[in-house]
């Protein structure tokens, strides 16, 4: 049985019955109804923000592996017993959690996504690189929650959390199958590179998972998503070097080669840097 992984899950595409998603589209379509709200549920649900919040708070101060119910109830005030009327277990917690995250991080994707031109598939993807390191520097708690080791996402079956990590990890398989569209990624020369091993399993990996896009282009994706994931990582954490100066422009090089090695003709790290400073973050 292949493992769930956060990549794993976000090919999923028949998961869902409330919104249809494909690793290709931006986002889920639906149609909402307004109705008004009854007051308990209301109040219920300002009782259930309080609850995250108050343990997000915990989470930043001692880590995950310290977030208790009973801790969260002492803060707030609540007998133990009252607060399972809201939630479960401390497993539904970190779900929720965790699906608030992903959610936060999909949005800030699917602006950037939004925001950039849609010829320029090059700074496009540098623009998403961009918000997804902007978004891990202004939320090192919600990040190291999805991304760390042990996230609950590798075997939770909570819909929501799978949604919204869903949605962004498909932001990622929209740049690069839009790209290969647009034959600016040389797929062939990808694929000239793959050990016949290494093909069988990214062919069986895409069968498996109804990801539509060949056994090159899922190399591709692979291979930016650990490049992004482990710059981001090593930033967050304090593992980069201290004496560099320029994290901003390290990462955009790194983030630019990553995908113009694959790139077919006509480019390389001089024809796109410096990449235009606006929106760039700022390490805190």
């Amino acid at each position: 049985m292949l493992k769930r992984t956060v990549f794993a899950i976000a090919a999923r595409v028949k998961t869902h019955p409330f919104a249809k998603l494909t690793a290709f589209s931006s986002r889920p379509t639906m149609t909402v109804v307004s109705s008004p709200v009854p007051r308990r549920e209301r109040l219920r649900q300002a009782t259930l923000d309080e609850i995250k919040q108050t343990a997000r708070a915990q989470l930043a101060e001692r880590g995950p592996a310290a977030l208790s119910l009973r801790g969260v109830a002492r803060v707030m005030g609540m007998a133990p017993s009252a607060l399972y009327r809201y939630v479960d277990s401390r497993e539904i917690l970190l779900a929720e959690l965790v699906a608030d995250g992903f959610a936060s991080l999909a949005e800030a994707l699917e602006a950037a996504f939004d925001a950039a031109d849609p010829h320029d598939h090059l700074r496009r993807w540098l623009q998403v690189a961009r918000a997804q390191r902007r978004w891990a520097l202004d939320h090192p708690t919600e990040y190291g929650l999805i991304f760390g080791p042990g996230i609950p996402c590798a075997t939770s079956t909570n819909d929501r959390m799978i949604t919204q990590l869903h949605r962004a990890v498909a932001v990622l398989f929209r740049c690069m199958s839009e790209s290969t569209g647009a034959g600016m990624i040389d797929t062939a020369a990808v694929d000239a590179q793959l050990t016949p091993p290494m093909r069988a399993s990214l062919q069986a990996w895409g069968r498996d998972h109804d990801v539509a896009i060949d056994a090159a282009g899922l190399a591709v994706c692979l291979a930016v998503w650990t490049q992004l994931h482990g710059f981001i990582s090593l930033e967050m954490f304090g593992h980069l070097p201290p004496a560099l100066d320029d994290i901003d422009e390290l990462f955009d090089r790194q983030m630019a080669d990553a995908i113009i090695r694959v790139w077919r003709g006509g480019y390389n790290l001089a024809t796109v840097m410096p990449v235009p400073p606006a929106g760039r973050p700022v390490a805190k």
